[in-house]
């Protein structure tokens, strides 16, 4: 399973105390290793008491806004409903210790068999595998899935991007000049064989590679894409996994069952999930009641409430987060489908993004609004130290240095030719930088205070976007649909396991914000998926490579890398963050006891 795609989780709920301004050191020289994070948390929790056989795990979700509903394996565009289709469905295909998939495991719901000489993925499908109906999972569901995905008339599908054209013939039929996928075939009802024209290791961390499948009765169902997110589809999937959804309170909560037909129903032991929507501000209240058995991506503010917790346990581990300030450089043409760079952008030249960095103290904002969870991030951010061997040792922290952010803009010829300290651009014109930055309360306004005074101190005219805070669906439709008003934005959100960074720089994905291509990126995503990159010495060399490009390229930088912070109530019998990241203690084997403290 592809774990933890990057989506677009805009909703930074900061404990802001103070406001910063032009607090921190001014040193003119790079860290050389990663800051991390100051507060230690242990991993595992045990606690004793009877099992309760039919109890009802109740699973919170941090969100700021109601669920979506679209509860779908392939096209899920909201991290809260991504988690809940992932739990339902489970691993289709299970991960090591590397978040890897695991290459013919005999054991899992599909076996997934690599041929490197013939560039092939061959996918067979275990005995009994069965959906929530009865009926068998078949690799008519593979196939129609795979073309679900690339159909040319789900035109607002933000899930397909251009490592999935590695497969034969798919971009074709994306672009409607074939009626079938030509490099997906099936080899009998259990077996589907996927010819690429080329293999890379990525897809082994799922890039170009569908982590769940569909079932084909459903998805043929599908005549409005308008109307995608009505559909029975999206709303009461069929499901292979230990669970199926059952009921839904629209944005609220969601209800899941033990499947009566999944392959392995003997080691479901939880028989029932409820997943609830838990907002931010309430966080704290709705732990201490009791009424959540597991919460996780706890950010400072919420921790800050619940530390001293008395009926749960506070457990941790580095995250696959990274925020960040994003700079606008284009739009995304709907018709070729690509990220289109402008000429004439207020971010073209590098000395001018490289002072917008300079100019910010990150190291403050981490340990004093952050409470020291999150931390600063080395090199171009892209590679938090969830992804183990292939960390960028040689990588560095930028610092802030406001004297050097003032010498850039000069050279850049950015002066304040009138006095009045803010800086007129190269052709003497007064020049403002339009900043969105989604919010709803009193600390994102104040954090936005920080970044734009800190902007101020080096002569930069900095203004949210029409003078205040955007809501969530606001800052989406603005900043994915490339408004020019917006030059450049705040954003967050969760890395995939995949190293390649191929959804945020690619030419043809969505997710590429910034709308920033070069040359040098493309050799690079070339590079990644040669043969050569079976080699882990060489598939690292090529990932500290491309960490270095985007940090000297610089079309964004990185804010904080963060620890994901996990509350797990004591009616938990035993539970393991990295045991749970992984799949290998998922949601239905854990068990529930009775004799434990429910509320503070």
């Amino acid at each position: 399973m592809k774990q933890k795609t990057f989506l677009k989780v805009f909703s930074p709920v900061f404990a802001l105390s103070i406001i910063l301004s032009g607090c921190g050191s001014n040193s003119q020289n790079s860290e050389k290793t990663a800051t991390k994070a100051k507060v230690d948390f242990k991993v595992s929790a045990d606690n004793k008491g009877e099992v309760v056989k039919d109890a009802t795990f109740k699973y919170g979700i941090l969100t700021s806004s109601p669920f979506v509903g679209l509860y779908h394996p392939v096209l899920h565009a909201n991290k809260a409903d991504g988690v809940i289709t992932e739990t339902v469905f489970g691993k289709t295909f299970p991960v090591d210790d590397a978040l890897k998939y695991k290459l013919d495991d005999e054991d899992a719901p599909v076996k997934l068999h690599i041929d490197k000489d013939k560039n092939e993925a061959t996918l067979t499908i275990h005995d009994g595998v069965k959906w929530s109906n009865g009926e068998d999972l078949t690799s008519k569901d593979i196939i129609a899935s795979y073309e679900l995905l690339g159909n040319p008339k789900y035109t607002e599908n933000v899930r397909y991007n251009g490592s999935f054209e590695l497969i034969e013939g798919m971009k074709d039929y994306h672009e409607g000049k074939a009626k079938t996928i030509s490099g997906i075939t099936a080899k009998d009802d259990k077996t589907v064989v996927i010819k690429y024209s080329k293999l890379s290791p990525s897809l082994l961390w799922g890039d170009g590679f569908i982590y769940s499948f569909s079932n084909a009765k459903q998805i043929e169902k599908v005549t409005d894409f308008a109307r995608f997110g009505e559909m029975e589809l999206t709303k009461r999937p069929l499901s292979y996994g230990p669970y199926v959804i059952t009921k839904e309170v629209q944005g609220e909560s969601v209800v899941a069952e033990a499947n009566p037909h999944y392959y392995k129903k003997n080691e479901v032991k939880i028989p029932k999930i409820e997943f609830k929507a838990v907002a931010p501000a309430q966080a704290s209240q709705i732990l201490k009641n009791g009424e959540i058995d597991y919460l996780t991506d706890i950010d400072a503010n919420v921790y800050e409430g619940i530390k001293d917790i008395k009926n749960g346990n506070i457990l941790g581990q580095p995250s696959s987060f990274m925020s960040f300030v994003g700079f606008k450089f284009g739009k995304y043409d709907k018709e070729k489908k690509e990220n289109i760079p402008l000429e004439n952008t207020k971010f073209n030249d590098k000395k001018v993004r490289q002072a917008f960095e300079l100019a910010v103290d990150r190291d403050q904002i981490n340990e004093k609004i952050y409470k020291g969870i999150r931390f600063t991030p080395s090199g171009s951010a892209l590679y938090p130290p969830t992804v183990g061997k292939l960390k960028n040792e040689k990588a560095t922290v930028v610092k802030k240095d406001v004297e050097k952010a003032k010498k850039l803009l000069d050279e850049a010829g950015y002066k304040d030719t009138d006095g009045d300290g803010l800086r007129e651009d190269k052709n003497g014109k007064k020049v403002t930088f339009n900043f969105a930055f989604q919010g709803g309360n009193n600390y994102d306004q104040a954090l936005a205070d920080v970044f734009i005074k800190s902007w101020k101190e080096v002569g930069l005219d900095v203004k949210l976007v029409d003078n205040k805070l955007m809501g969530k669906k606001e800052w989406d439709q603005r900043v994915l649909g490339d408004d020019p008003e917006i030059d450049l934005f705040l954003g967050a959100g969760h890395h995939g396991s995949d190293p390649s960074r191929q959804e945020l720089f690619g030419r043809q994905s969505q997710f590429n914000y910034f709308r920033y291509t070069s040359d040098k990126i493309d050799e690079a995503f070339k590079e990644q998926r040669s043969d050569e990159m079976f080699d882990d010495n060489k598939l690292k060399e090529a990932y500290n490579k491309f960490d270095d490009l985007i940090a000297d390229e610089l079309p964004f930088f990185g804010l904080s890398w963060d620890t994901e912070i996990t509350y797990v109530n004591k009616r938990v019998k035993h539970f393991n963050v990295e045991d749970f990241t992984k799949g290998y203690l998922p949601v239905e084997k854990l068990e529930l006891i009775k004799d434990a403290t429910e509320k503070e």
